[in-house]
């Protein structure tokens, strides 16, 4: 059955209102890292935004408009180019990071002989058809 208070103008003061004062929003991908820092940063844009969109509407002209754009600009790109390098610093931290895990994941093992191994594995495996060969093979990839 059909809603009969379901028209356009019942539920205007019910729909989601957006959080975003600069219009549209959408999905960006960033380093988990830097992620609360750039939301953190694109609010504070947004609520200068929201400000300037304030002011705008009290009746400036447009040589006043303009300059405070540009010092928000340059303070922008400032921050951007502060947040670039420290991007950098962490991408090589990182980097640095996984190597020194690449290298203490892998410790060194003493390994067997291969005539030892055979003999083990003929112990265990009677019918077993490897050959002293194959087990060198193996024991060649393992010490890769």
């Amino acid at each position: 059955m059909p809603n009969p208070k379901g028209h356009e103008d019942s539920i205007k003061d019910s729909r989601f209102k957006a959080a975003w004062q600069s219009g549209p929003t959408r999905t960006i991908r960033v380093p988990i890292i830097l992620a609360d820092a750039t939301l953190d940063y694109a609010r504070q844009l947004d609520k200068k935004n929201e400000s300037r969109d304030t002011a705008d509407s009290s009746g400036d002209s447009q040589e006043e408009k303009k300059q405070p754009q540009s010092r928000d600009t340059s303070g922008s790109s400032n921050e951007v180019k502060r947040l670039k390098g420290e991007c950098k610093r962490l991408q090589n931290l990182v980097s640095d990071m996984r190597i020194e895990l690449y290298h203490t994941r892998r410790p060194e093992i003493e390994l067997p002989e291969a005539a030892d191994l055979l003999n083990r594995l003929k112990a265990k495996r009677k019918k077993s058809t490897t050959t002293l060969a194959d087990i060198e093979a193996i024991l060649e990839m393992i010490e890769g």
